[in-house]
């Protein structure tokens, strides 16, 4: 996969669009869930998915049509960490498109290629679906702790920093997103 989107009025509500070798084309939405619209909405930017609705809801695009069937479990950073596995013989009926509408309201921080998204280098959003590495300083456990409780992470376990590149590296404990889990 080279790239993710959402084709609709809003950025942060559409069909999604998967880019594979360079193609674009809709995701069956076949075993399309609300994990693996959690990923796909916090890597553009869009927050939390608020719904799935049903396939083909926002029409069926152009392209082809992938019949890739993500399994998430909603904490990773990049829907390309998420488990894949080509739906193969079952036929995507026409039209049958994934779709969510996420809640828009975008993480400004983000933790990228760690084990989950609540460990790994930390970034901040530029604009809607860019991202930046935010540089090394003086960070202590005080502006890491509210870090991971910003991103619904927990507690912070550790802060450090990444040598030669003066990155920050947080690891966080917990992946609650919310008390009532």
């Amino acid at each position: 996969y080279t790239g993710f989107r959402l084709a609709g009025e809003s950025g942060c509500a559409g069909r999604v669009e998967v880019e594979v070798g360079g193609t674009w084309g809709s995701l069956c939405a076949t075993g399309w869930d609300l994990p693996d619209a959690h990923v796909l909405c916090r890597h553009l930017g869009c927050g939390a998915a608020i719904a799935v609705p049903p396939g083909g809801s926002f029409g069926a695009g152009d392209g082809p049509m992938w019949r890739d069937g993500f399994g998430c479990d909603g904490n990773e950073w990049h829907p390309g960490q998420c488990p894949a596995a080509v739906l193969g013989g079952h036929p995507c009926p026409p039209g049958h498109t994934a779709a969510v509408n996420c809640s828009g309201v975008a993480e400004a921080l983000r933790l990228v290629e760690g084990e989950s998204r609540c460990d790994g280098r930390l970034e901040v959003t530029t604009s809607p679906g860019t991202w930046a590495r935010v540089a090394g300083g003086p960070w202590d456990t005080g502006l890491g702790s509210v870090v991971c409780r910003q991103l619904g992470c927990g507690v912070l376990e550790k802060v450090s920093g990444v040598p030669g590149l003066g990155t920050v590296v947080l690891r966080c404990a917990g992946t609650e997103e919310s008390l009532a889990r």
